[in-house]
């Protein structure tokens, strides 16, 4: 299962980002889906799901999508277009 987060165009808001970042997320109230999730460390015994982020050139990130596993995100993190990217350091 995926979900993809849509926003403003998808052309315009790639090109604002620099990189690309996968990161695992916890919901804040288990007993209630629509309750919040925050992000979390890739060993937290109570990861929901993982979310793939665009980093922009500015500072800060932008959800692009949610995968039940981090393998699921992060192929779908190699269809996102390419550019040159900073090195970050995977899970």
């Amino acid at each position: 299962m995926s979900k993809y987060i849509f926003f403003e165009s998808t052309d315009e808001i790639f090109q604002k980002f620099d990189n690309y970042e996968i990161w695992p997320c916890v919901l804040l109230n288990p007993t209630d889906p629509n309750g919040g999730t925050d992000r979390c460390d890739a060993d937290d015994p109570d990861i929901a799901f993982w979310s793939v982020y665009g980093h922009f050139r500015t500072g800060g990130l932008e959800c692009i999508s949610d995968h039940e596993t981090y393998d699921e995100a992060k192929v779908f993190m190699e269809t996102l277009p390419k550019m040159p990217l900073i090195p970050i350091k995977p899970f």
